[in-house]
């Protein structure tokens, strides 16, 4: 295992970047429930699931406040850990699949049309495993310039947005029955992978063994709560700009939105800004969940070197991306509602809440 530390603040920064970072591009809840202008209410409800569904792996790090997620599974389920282990494996290797290739589908189509695939997979994925070899530390520090960046810089394009905010476009509110808008939010913390990695990172952040569950519950909640309210802004955004039916068809809304922004008609072109953050943020989440692929892999093996496996795996990714690219439709398919939430959910809430289950019934018996 590693000996980086990172603080509490360095983690809601890790945290922060690799969960907004797709809301700057995809925005998925424009074609989720309640598919009306009442999405908005779906970002609202985001909030609370999200920090119910990060219970248990909070939990689980204030019970074994030096051990990952994996090796949790270890020491509650002894050899049929290795099982769910493996599991996770795909779990990370496939997440990390889906971000490189959301990359390229950006790159390719709104961005670079002409430059070739590989190119775009081979660059990003070096750029990565240069990141990998110095650790989790430089790359939390890297997190909160991005942080700081990325703020700042929405910020700026919220108040230039100001004058474009329009409330009819959010009328009729709640139009379809609550239910819907409240399963968007379900769908939309499905999206938040982030969230297993809490258990992931757990041995590597700095804390007072005194307030784990207080300090740590803080750092999600804070996390979540700059999220929620940064996607929400995004959302009323794209939503005055276009109203939801021609929102609904764009493949890149919120950077179709800062596309026609301007000020006085003299200060335009703030797409290389969304450009400039977004860029930034795509190499922290790939180069984080390279991380934390690798870390599981390092427990399962039981070897000293996470590095040892980057560039085996890289090299299976690589060709992984490569191939599931060119049917952009099937991989949007699978990222819908329809289909992640229930795969998104057994990894990041049931299996953990299970731990957990197990976890404090062993700990009771050996009390006893």
């Amino acid at each position: 295992m590693s000996n980086s530390k990172i603080s509490y603040s360095q983690f809601l920064c890790l945290f922060f970047v690799n969960r907004i970072v797709m809301v700057l591009t995809f925005l998925p809840i424009f074609n989720a429930p309640p598919k009306n202008q009442d999405v908005w209410l779906s970002v609202v409800f985001m909030y609370p699931f999200s920090i119910l569904a990060s219970l248990p792996l909070i939990y689980l790090c204030s019970l074994f406040p030096n051990q990952t997620f994996t090796s949790i599974l270890s020491i509650i389920f002894g050899r049929a850990s290795i099982v769910l282990s493996i599991l996770y494996v795909w779990f990370f290797f496939h997440i990390t699949a889906i971000q490189v290739a959301q990359f390229v589908e950006f790159m390719a189509t709104a961005a670079l049309p002409e430059t070739p695939i590989l190119f775009l997979i081979v660059t990003m994925l070096t750029v990565c495993l240069y990141a990998l070899k110095k650790g989790i530390e430089p790359l939390a520090r890297f997190a909160q310039i991005t942080t700081f960046i990325t703020m700042l810089s929405l910020a700026i394009i919220m108040i230039i947005s100001l004058r474009f905010f329009d409330p009819s476009a959010l009328k009729p509110v709640l139009e379809k029955n609550i239910s819907q808008s409240i399963f968007g939010g379900i769908y939309l913390c499905s999206l938040s992978s982030e969230i297993i990695t809490i258990g992931m990172i757990n041995p590597y952040i700095v804390k007072n063994k005194n307030c784990i569950l207080k300090d740590m519950t803080k750092t999600i909640s804070l996390a979540f709560l700059l999220v929620d309210i940064f996607y929400l802004a995004i959302t009323l955004i794209v939503l005055s700009l276009f109203g939801y039916a021609q929102a609904s068809r764009l493949s890149f809304p919120f950077y179709s939105a800062i596309k026609v922004l301007s000020v006085a008609e003299f200060l335009e072109r703030f797409e290389s800004l969304h450009m400039a953050i977004w860029i930034m943020g795509i190499f922290l989440k790939i180069t984080y969940f390279m991380y934390i692929l690798l870390t599981t892999i390092q427990e399962l093996r039981n070897t000293a070197d996470h590095f040892a496996y980057a560039i085996p795996f890289t090299s299976v990714l690589a060709p992984f991306v490569f191939y599931i690219i060119p049917d952009f439709l099937s991989l949007d398919r699978f990222m819908s509602y329809r289909y992640f939430t229930l795969y998104s959910y057994i990894f990041i809430f049931f299996i953990p809440l299970f731990t957990l289950i197990f976890a404090k019934i062993k700990l009771r018996s050996r009390k006893r």
